[in-house]
């Protein structure tokens, strides 16, 4: 795998273009202030409300999402996955002209064909791989988050310089960037969120239930699974050395028992559900038709499956113990990252 930096991309090709970033949100606010400040000519699409206001007071020029489109060269489209096939065909669709630049963040409504672009523009993808507002953060610090890019569709014969000027404007370059395809892109990203992180959290609900069970108070249990900040620096240090090497930094205690334990604790029946899910629900598409249709009546499964687990007793316990640590946190470290 080969990454990119600095060196490999030239801002020249954003000079004289418009670039209409489309949505206002974490994603739409860094990155439209990141190529604002990398001296690009920036103007911001977005429906009429806090966001679009948000961004007049950041000192944007504001126009309806449509507007925007036909407005710019280059369309950084930034609005939720969802509601982008909403607004395509009547906000987005209109404005774009043959040679136009279209940007994704995210593989998943292209990379699994929920949206076709035209045939003459060019298609990209600069996917940051940070929450949308430390795109920014990590800009102003100088330096930058790691990104996959991707062109999909090369209609004018200029889109990877294209693309990789616009990762240098909002400063991916500077962490580095790699090429992943669209579809891979979301169906790597589907895997982490619907295999690693849902595991992860059923499987800190289960010890969670099962150390209350064995009668630890249920503070001091989420203190000890997550709330104490361990974690964090955890895979701050995996990320920078390695998820196993960073072992070097516990105990000895801490890694004969990891070492040892964590055979134990592997299952073939969940190693078979997460490849049911990887198989069926992300790479055959199950999961895209089943997001769609429950967009399609409002997302009410999703708002009784938010509500359910923050009345969970796991989530209870957090309303007592979080207020205390984050005010153990101010006092000793006034800005924790």
């Amino acid at each position: 795998m080969r990454i990119y930096g600095e060196d490999d991309a030239s801002l020249a090709p954003l000079e004289g273009q418009t670039i209409s970033v489309l949505g206002y949100g974490n994603r739409g606010r860094s990155q439209a202030l990141n190529l604002r400040d990398s001296g690009a000519h920036v103007v911001v699409g977005n429906r009429d409300d806090d966001y679009l206001a948000r961004a007049r007071d950041d000192g944007f020029e504001t126009l309806s999402i449509r507007e925007a489109a036909t407005h710019g060269t280059v369309l950084l489209i930034l609005t939720t996955d969802e509601s982008q096939p909403l607004i395509w065909d009547d906000q987005i669709a209109p404005g774009i002209e043959p040679g136009d630049l279209l940007v994704w963040s995210s593989g998943y409504n292209v990379g699994y064909g929920v949206i076709a672009p035209p045939h003459d523009v060019d298609v990209v993808m600069v996917a940051p791989r940070m929450p949308g507002s430390e795109v920014r953060t990590l800009f102003e610090r100088g330096t930058g988050a790691l990104a996959a890019v991707a062109v999909d569709q090369d209609a004018t014969g200029q889109a990877w310089e294209r693309m990789m000027a616009v990762a240098k404007g909002i400063g991916v370059t500077r962490g580095g960037v790699f090429e992943s395809p669209f579809r891979e892109e979301a169906e790597l990203d589907l895997f982490a969120e619907q295999v690693v992180w849902a595991g992860l959290a059923a499987w800190f609900e289960q010890c969670f239930e099962l150390a209350v069970e064995a009668g630890f108070p249920p503070e001091l249990v989420v203190l000890e699974l997550y709330a104490s900040g361990e974690p964090r620096e955890i895979f701050h240090l995996a990320a920078n050395e390695g998820f196993l090497e960073q072992m070097r930094h516990h105990s000895t205690t801490a890694q004969y028992g990891v070492f040892s334990r964590a055979q134990l604790l592997r299952s073939e029946e969940l190693r078979a559900k997460a490849r049911e899910l990887l198989v069926q629900d992300i790479k055959e598409g199950a999961f895209v038709r089943e997001w769609t249709e429950e967009q399609a009546v409002g997302a009410r499964r999703l708002a009784e499956l938010r509500e359910a687990a923050l009345a969970s007793p796991m989530a209870r316990a957090d309303i007592a113990v979080i207020p205390l640590v984050q005010g153990a946190y101010s006092a000793t470290e006034p800005d924790p990252r």
